[in-house]
């Protein structure tokens, strides 16, 4: 399990998964959001630039984009 990140909202969350090539995509809602779940506008994408640039256009000035790798989520989110 992945350590719980602060997030707030307007921050930016995506997923990542090597097994399978998608990465999903989309916005806080509220603070404290650790996941996806119960999100409408989620994007899924196939490529890793191609998501980390549609994070860049959904992160508004001020908030964070956080990667999550889902085949290794003992290593911990990350910054982007």
């Amino acid at each position: 399990m992945a350590k719980r990140i602060p997030t707030r909202r307007g921050d930016v969350l995506v997923l990542c998964s090597d097994s399978i090539p998608t990465y999903a995509v989309g916005t806080v809602s509220e603070d404290g959001q650790q996941d996806l779940r119960g999100l409408a506008n989620v994007q899924y994408l196939n490529d890793r630039a191609t998501a980390l640039a549609a994070a860049k256009d959904l992160a508004q000035s001020g908030n964070r984009i956080f990667v999550l790798e889902v085949d290794n989520a003992e290593g911990g989110w990350s910054t982007n």
